[in-house]
């Protein structure tokens, strides 16, 4: 194999997250893969924490990496007339994405967008009982979360993913998202019943059990 030129190694040094995102996918079990799989994956797993790239942005990537070097794509036919093309990382292409993995991420700084949040905090512009079908409909998505993350775990038990040693970081962090997921659910769930206690339309806790007598205990010198 012939070494990468200067120019070579600093446009593979500067690459884009999303292009490491695709080399360590194709090379996580050594696959040959589309793009729309890859995207496949993306859907499963990096939605929950990152992002999930369009296929166009994958397929933009891939040349990128086809042309430096580090993966080769090959025809592979479909049926009698249809055909499709399937990237797997060359040697180059694994050692980039290791030191990749293995770099100080420390000063990437992490970005949460959360538009649900994002609208409680301009709250004072609508209604509570508006903002409060707004955290309704975040709930539901984060039980389908859940749903979701549960699922995938119970498929990857299923294939015998779950023995292969190069995936325990993975499904260690699968782990982490879905109790991740359950402590939003509550968190959320307390934002929405705070905000739906101070509506001035809704009545006030009820209260269905006695409510009893207050006794003070008193002074030695009042007994």
């Amino acid at each position: 194999m012939a070494e990468p030129s200067s120019a070579e190694g600093a446009a593979a040094e500067g690459l884009p997250p999303t292009a490491y995102t695709v080399l360590g996918i194709l090379a996580t079990l050594d696959e040959e893969l589309t793009a729309a799989e890859i995207k496949k994956r993306c859907d499963f797993t990096l939605r929950w924490f990152y992002w999930s790239p369009a296929v166009s942005h994958i397929r933009r990537e891939l040349f990128r990496l086809r042309d430096l070097g580090l993966v080769t794509e090959r025809e592979v036919p479909l049926g009698r007339l249809r055909r499709s093309v399937v990237y797997r990382t060359t040697d180059r292409g694994e050692e980039l994405v290791r030191r990749w993995a293995a770099a100080p991420a420390a000063d990437e700084q992490v970005v949460v967008k959360d538009p649900a949040l994002l609208r409680v905090y301009f709250g004072h512009f609508t209604e509570p009982h508006e903002l409060v079908a707004l955290l309704d409909r975040r709930l539901a998505q984060l039980e389908e979360q859940i749903a979701d993350l549960v699922w995938s775990r119970r498929r990857m038990h299923e294939l015998g993913l779950d023995a292969e040693p190069d995936l325990d970081s993975r499904l260690a962090l699968g782990e982490y998202l879905l109790r991740a997921a359950h402590f939003e659910l509550g968190n959320v769930r307390q934002l929405r019943d705070r905000i739906a206690d101070a509506d001035p339309e809704r009545s006030g806790l009820q209260v269905t059990r006695p409510r009893g007598e207050l006794r003070r205990r008193g002074r030695p010198e009042d007994r």
